[in-house]
């Protein structure tokens, strides 16, 4: 009796660990959700920073452009054609972007105000005057003040008037911080979320929220972007200056301002998303803690009921089989929600993109005229910088598509696909002539579209790095045929590769050949690798600088076992 007693203890002591193991486990994975989730938003607002920071720059730039035209006109052109100069230079800028712009002789005073008045007040001991005068030609942006003449909150931006070399007074342009605030809020993002551009002494210059009292307010010192040494961009979480509400931020500094950039997405509105499904989650487990509970108070009945323990046991261990299976099976869809999930933060990012290329391609027909060489050249690298983050974002839905999409296997023609596939490359460029060896009759059982992406991306590949050889040639093969495997390559005399780096071949956005030299973007032999995989094959490869390159791909012969 003894024994029993023992037993029965035994066992609900266990079943008491296993139901605290089992409700800490899942604290514990929805604790990690949560901080995977805030993760991904710091590097989200990371990326918003770094996308909404490169508009702030060409703002800067175009305010930059303006002060130097003025400053030109103030040095060489006629006095009595200034006025017209500075009305015509704020009329080409965005209306309410600057209201009005004043010039500063030597000594401090106002001498020029475009809406007529202050002439004479003594600025000369303000700090953004005060940094002018201390030597060079450079842009200088001020700390927030109240502007008297349009009652609104306004930072200023200027450069030096340099008259063979000396000093000779500044022209400043007033920015409204309500103008920037508003370009801020065009950032598509939650109503808790903040969008700040901060000056690099900590002043807040502009935000899409709570601006008028934020204004003549500083982020607090331990941000780390005010640290010494702190990088060009990070991410942090932190508590809002005005709400105290948590957020994760991100950052970005301008090089040529020092101005920062930060957006904060606020974690509230990001679990929200996922409060429904832990809750759900949060329910099974404790159904399954209930149970597990309810099956200890049944062992320990069972082995009181000595004559029936072996019944008993059987039947605990079907349940449990049962309560595991269940608990996969809800833990497969904790996963997908999240693949869901992430997916939809991938699309995104194409919003920024967008913004990017399209204030750029504004920037450069209103503005082409009036920018230099140096200027088109960059506004054209953005767009094409735009364009390629793009492409890289969609080879990564696409990468992510192999991994979710079922596998179908069936009887193929590998021959009649790759022809298929040549004729195509051969129509998209008729000037090319390549000598193409197709073996007939290769066959395989696999997925045909897996398998049409696979042969498009290795033909593809050896069409395109064998562009600068004068005589030009790509086979398709069967190599070898044994244990239940066939082995296929595509081999090209092309511009090959340094097998020191063969590793790195497979690896998503991985090139060994510069942008300039043959396009793409390296995400086509990490989709082979994958769709051989799934298919239960090896993939490999081998090449020669200058020589050409081989790649090979192992099928199996009979249709995968689910």
């Amino acid at each position: 009796m003894r024994r029993i007693w023992a037993a029965a203890v035994l066992v609900a002591l266990l079943i008491g660990l296993a139901a605290g193991a089992l409700w800490w486990q899942a604290s514990r994975m929805q604790q990690l959700l949560r901080e995977q989730v805030l993760f991904e938003a710091e590097q989200r607002s990371r990326h918003l920073a770094d996308a909404m920071a490169g508009q702030i720059e060409a703002m800067v730039s175009s305010l930059d452009l303006a002060l130097q035209e003025l400053v030109r006109q103030r040095i060489e052109g006629p006095p009595e054609g200034f006025a017209a100069v500075a009305r015509d230079t704020l009329a080409a800028l965005p209306r309410g972007f600057v209201p009005y712009m004043t010039v500063v002789d030597r000594s401090g005073h106002v001498v020029f105000n475009t809406l007529g008045d202050d002439k004479g007040v003594y600025v000369g001991d303000r700090a953004h005057f005060q940094a002018q005068r201390a030597g060079g030609n450079r842009l200088h942006i001020s700390a927030p003040v109240y502007a008297r003449t349009s009652q609104e909150w306004v930072f200023i931006v200027s450069r030096p008037v340099l008259r063979g070399g000396q000093f000779d007074g500044t022209v400043h342009l007033v920015v409204s911080s309500a103008f920037v605030s508003a370009k801020l809020a065009a950032l598509e993002l939650s109503r808790w979320d903040v969008v700040s551009l901060v000056h690099a002494d900590g002043s807040f210059l502009a935000s899409n929220r709570d601006l008028d009292a934020l204004m003549g307010t500083r982020v607090p010192a331990g941000r780390p972007f005010l640290q010494p040494d702190a990088p060009a961009s990070g991410s942090f979480k932190a508590s809002g200056v005005r709400d105290n509400r948590a957020r994760a931020f991100g950052w970005k500094t301008l090089p040529a301002s020092g101005l920062v950039l930060a957006i904060g997405l606020d974690e509230e509105a990001l679990l929200a998303p996922l409060q429904p499904l832990l809750a759900r989650s949060w329910q099974i487990e404790m159904a399954l803690i209930a149970m597990l509970l309810a099956g200890g108070l049944l062992i320990a009945g069972l082995i009181w009921r000595v004559g029936r323990s072996q019944l008993a046991l059987r039947q605990l261990n079907d349940q449990l089989e049962r309560r595991v299976a269940e608990r996969t099976a809800e833990l497969e869809a904790l996963n997908a929600e999240l693949e869901i999930f992430a997916y939809s933060v991938s699309h995104d990012l194409r919003t920024p993109l967008r913004s990017i290329h399209g204030f750029a391609s504004i920037l450069e027909t209103e503005e082409g005229e009036r920018l230099s060489e140096d200027a088109r050249s960059y506004v054209q690298r953005i767009q094409a910088a735009a364009q390629h983050m793009g492409q890289l974002i969609s080879d990564l839905l696409s990468t992510a598509h192999l991994s979710r999409s079922v596998l179908r296997q069936v009887p193929l023609d590998l021959s009649a696909m790759a022809r298929a596939i040549v004729d195509e490359l051969e129509r998209s460029d008729p000037g090319r002539r390549v000598q193409w060896d197709i073996e007939p009759g290769l066959t395989a059982v696999a997925d045909p579209v897996l398998m049409q992406s696979l042969l498009q991306n290795l033909l593809g590949n050896a069409w395109k790095y064998t562009g600068r050889t004068p005589d030009p040639r790509v086979s398709l093969r069967r190599t070898s045929a044994g244990g239940g495997m066939q082995t296929f390559c595509v081999r090209d005399n092309g511009a090959g590769f340094d097998m020191a780096y063969v590793d790195q071949l497979f690896q998503p956005f991985k090139r060994l050949h510069r942008s300039e030299e043959f396009e793409g973007t390296g995400i086509g032999l990490a989709t082979v690798r994958r769709i051989v995989q799934r298919h239960g094959g090896q993939v490999g490869c081998e090449g020669q600088v200058g020589q050409g390159a081989a790649f090979w791909f192992s099928l199996p012969r009979e249709p995968m076992q689910s």
